[in-house]
């Protein structure tokens, strides 16, 4: 069962930081990936940065399930999902350093 397709997002940041979003996709995500899904919804980072193995180790999971959860997001693997992570943190990164220069110029 897929929830949403996090791709076809343009403001990958909004899902990325949605409690909602992700307390959704526990509840729904096959067993086997809910650690990943716990993962993600904490440390976005480590889905950006880190390698599919490195993931599954800290998840005590296999690296298939890694590509699998991704798959569930609606990706086509584990390299596009990392791509729309760190978008998603550009993003984030960019609305803070716009709201901190915001509120320099005030």
């Amino acid at each position: 069962m897929q929830l949403i397709s996090l791709k076809a997002e343009s403001d990958v940041h909004e899902f990325l930081i949605s409690k909602t979003f992700w307390a959704a996709v526990y509840r729904n995500v096959p067993e086997r990936l809910a650690a990943l899904a716990r993962l993600a919804a904490e440390r976005p980072d480590v889905f950006a940065f880190e390698s599919s193995q490195k993931i599954a180790e800290r998840c005590n999971v296999s690296q298939t399930s890694v590509v699998r959860f991704a798959q569930y997001l609606g990706f086509d693997g584990f390299a596009e999902m990392k791509q729309v992570f760190q978008r998603g943190l550009r993003q984030s990164s960019r609305r803070a350093s716009l709201s901190l220069m915001d509120t320099v110029h005030r």
